[in-house]
């Protein structure tokens, strides 16, 4: 018995293994940009880098940063290898988003191969 598979929205019959892990990530990462976990001030952080809020990226916070601290001295690193992508940078905690979860990652400019602008000011 052969099974049939769709791979558009336009086919009948069920969807193929591969899409629905697709359609799994993708609302996963909805479900996390309409309801961010609250960054406490410990661990990676989701962070801003665009005034719209859509450009997300991965912050770690300095060795030795205080919880409470506004602006915050972080790093913005890459999402799968954990490699800097920035020197430090003060960001004002209005521009964090929440705590990094694996759902973001699909946002990130370094997951698109974009280089990240030079002249990033997360300061307000």
């Amino acid at each position: 018995m052969t099974a049939r598979y769709r791979r558009c929205g336009h086919g009948s019959g069920p969807l193929h293994p591969g899409d629905q892990k697709v359609v799994a990530e993708f609302t996963a990462m909805l479900a996390a940009r309409q309801r961010p976990v609250p960054w406490t001030g410990h661990g990676d952080a989701t962070v801003q880098i665009t005034r719209d809020g859509r450009g997300l990226e991965r912050g770690r916070p300095t060795e030795g940063q205080q919880p409470a601290a506004d602006p915050v001295a972080l790093v913005l690193i890459h999402p799968d290898t954990e490699t800097a992508l920035t020197s430090t940078l003060q960001c004002a905690r209005t521009r964090i988003h929440g705590n990094w979860t694996t759902p973001y990652r699909l946002l990130t400019h370094a997951l698109a191969g974009r280089h990240l602008p030079p002249d990033i000011d997360l300061s307000t």
